[in-house]
Parts: structure tokens; C-alpha cells; sequence
């Protein structure tokens, strides 16, 4: 498919490569986990590789999930194209790591896999507009709801990830899933919506209408515009609709 594997591949590229941290003593131990995020260092470029951006309210959680890849029937991994190895070829590997505790999915107690939490979240305005082709012309996306997926930051702790908080508003650049490209995640049934880049996908608005960059990897609007001195890039979201009417 498309976007096998897809919430992995598109959130955090990574081998889920799992290791004990050490927490507060009231708390469990969280997993951490390495991710290789592509790193987007202008809105210009998150806009070149979303297929959406849109402000939103962030609502309830509608589910948790151990996302482990799937397949078009929810279980196991893709096909691979790799010859089949022999004995003498087998690399040496450590056994997967089983899901942190309380998580669904993969196939056995010791499936690798991705915990992700799925938020409903209301547009509230549209800053580019995927206009997916239909044999009438173009759909745009209506003002409505949608569901964001997001790292499971109460399950495992990774660097670029942060949590995602009902009441708030935000800017979400994100790729879309369908039904048949989220074989892994069984409690969205329907589109999910899955920021680029982790935290490089998310921008906080404040009350008054500013717009912030959660990562500071983000650090200007495109290549030739001043770039922030703060810690934090700030725009609106007039700045944002300009640039993504600019999207080649």
C-alpha cells in the first residue's frame, strides 16, 4: 500500500529502537524511543510536505493505540522483497520489545509498536486545503472535524514529541491516512491525520492570535525571509495562508 507501516513511517521514521528511562518514583518508567524525523526548518517546507493545514480546537481523546503496521486485515507487518535468507545469513537480532503496559496491538505479547493517542479536533479555518480530485472536480475540505494521531507521550518519551492538550488551539500540518493506509490502528476506522515531522507539525496559538512554532527547528516562514531571534517562532495566521498559496 501507499503509506504502509504509515503512522511510523510518516511520524517518526524510526527502527523503535526501545530503551528504559528512568522517571519520577511514583511513576513507571516510560520507553523511550529513537526517532529520525525529516527536519523542516521553514513553514515553506512543512507546506511543501503536508497534504493539509488547518487551525483547529483540540478536542476529547477518542482512543490509545500500540500501532504495530498491519496489515489490510489489522495484523502483521507487509511483505518484504527481500530474497530469503539462509542460515548462515541470518543477522543476529534482538527479540522485539513487548508494548508499554495497558496498550493494544501486534500480534503477540512481544510486537514492536508505535503508541499513539487519537484526538477529535474541530476546524476552525482551513490554511491549505488539500483538494482531493473527485470525477466532478475538487472536494475541498469542509470546516467539520477530523482526527489527529499523535505520539502517546503518557506511554513512551520521545524527543520532538510533545502532548497534544484538549481546549487548545493550534495549527496542525499533517498528511492524511485512510481506512486502508492505517492497517495498524483499529479505534479510528475512518481519515486520520498525522503531523509532519512530529513536533515540526504543530504550531500553538495563543489567545490573541499569535502563532508559535512548537519545535525550534522552525525558524522562519521560507528561506528568504528574516528568520526568528527568539527561542520560538511567531507569526499568524494571515503569514501562513500566504505561504501556502504559494505551495508549487
Amino acid at each position: 500500500m501507499k503509506k504502509t507501516a504509515a503512522l511510523a513511517a510518516l511520524m517518526v521514521a524510526t527502527s523503535l529502537s526501545l530503551t528504559s528511562c528512568s522517571g519520577e518514583s511514583e511513576k513507571e518508567a516510560l520507553h523511550k524511543i529513537e526517532a529520525d524525523y525529516a527536519s523542516y526548518d521553514t513553514v515553506a517546507g512543512l507546506t511543501q510536505a503536508a497534504e493539509g493545514a488547518f487551525q483547529v480546537k483540540i478536542g476529547p481523546v477518542v482512543g490509545r493505540e500500540c500501532d504495530d503496521g498491519g496489515d489490510a486485515k489489522g495484523h502483521g507487518g507487509p511483505p518484504t522483497d527481500s530474497p530469503e535468507e539462509g542460515p548462515e545469513d541470518d543477522p543476529v537480532t534482538s527479540p522485539p520489545p513487548s508494548p508499554p503496559a495497558g496498550m493494544e496491538g501486534g500480534d503477540s505479547p512481544h510486537a514492536a509498536c508505535l503508541p499513539m493517542v487519537f484526538h477529535k479536533a474541530t476546524i476552525e479555518t482551513v490554511i491549505l486545503n488539500p483538494t482531493p480530485v473527485t470525477p466532478l472536480g475538487t472536494n475541498p475540505i469542509p470546516l467539520g472535524e477530523l482526527i489527529i494521531g499523535n505520539v502517546d507521550t503518557e506511554a513512551v518519551q520521545m524527543d520532538g514529541a510533545s502532548p497534544i492538550v484538549p481546549g487548545t488551539h493550534m495549527v496542525v500540518y499533517a498528511d492524511k491516512l485512510n481506512s486502508t493506509e492505517h492497517p495498524g490502528i483499529n479505534v479510528v476506522s475512518g481519515d486520520l491525520w498525522v503531523p509532519v515531522g512530529g513536533d515540526q507539525g504543530l504550531l500553538d496559538v495563543a489567545p490573541g492570535g499569535a502563532v508559535s512554532a512548537r519545535s525550534s527547528s522552525i525558524k522562519s516562514l521560507t528561506e528568504t525571509s528574516p528568520a526568528s531571534r527568539s527561542s520560538r517562532f511567531t507569526t499568524d495566521i494571515d503569514a501562513l495562508k500566504k505561504v501556502a498559496r504559494a505551495k508549487s
